[in-house]
């Protein structure tokens, strides 16, 4: 089971929307408008959770502040600005035996790009989307469904996280946890058996 957003695809320097200070630039919307967006109080836990449409809430916005863009084509900015594959994870994720499925974080739109559109989606058996689900990451819930999907004892499933929290509650299941970063990544293919 393989993280998406920090694994598969790159946030440079950690940062979860590196092109949000081009905005202004590429689609002539201040960065400072998107980011309120953003920090609207409940709307990401909504979004991650498929509580709501990320294209309703983005026409809202857009609607309110006056933007000259569609919600469709802002998402679809969206989800080409933050397609930043780690090539080195994606060929790990290609070369390595067993069921890969993708497990993330993710509002149902850009699950289906993730499926769809990128070379990591192409490659997994499965995008499993929080968005999609009904429940994020580190719920119990959101692991209780891949598991009953695999059909497989607890132990047999590695989860690949960047997520020290999403890795100790898979740990908590039983899964094996696998916590990629900087500083663990040269670990991973011999773990991978690559």
């Amino acid at each position: 089971m393989w993280d998406f957003d920090g694994v598969l695809n790159v946030n440079p320097g950690g940062e979860v929307f590196p092109w949000i200070a081009d905005l202004d630039r590429d689609v002539g919307i201040p960065p400072e408008s998107f980011r309120r967006f953003l920090n609207v109080p409940g709307q990401r836990r909504d979004v991650l959770n498929g509580w709501c449409d990320l294209r309703e809430r983005l026409g809202g916005w857009i609607e309110a502040e006056g933007h000259d863009i569609t919600a469709e084509e802002f998402l679809a900015h969206w989800l080409t600005a933050d397609d930043r594959p780690d090539a080195e994870a994606v060929e790990w994720l290609r070369e390595s035996d067993g069921r890969k499925v993708i497990a993330t974080n993710n509002a149902v739109s850009r699950a289906r790009y993730i499926a769809e559109r990128t070379e990591a989606g192409r490659a997994a058996a499965k995008v499993f989307a929080s968005g999609e689900m009904g429940v994020a990451k580190p719920s119990p819930g959101f692991f209780g469904q891949i598991e009953r999907w695999a059909g497989l004892p607890p132990p047999r499933i590695l989860l690949i996280d960047d997520s020290a929290d999403n890795c100790a509650s898979a740990r908590r299941r039983g899964w094996q946890a696998f916590r990629f970063g900087p500083e663990t990544r040269d670990r991973l293919p011999r773990m991978l058996g690559l």
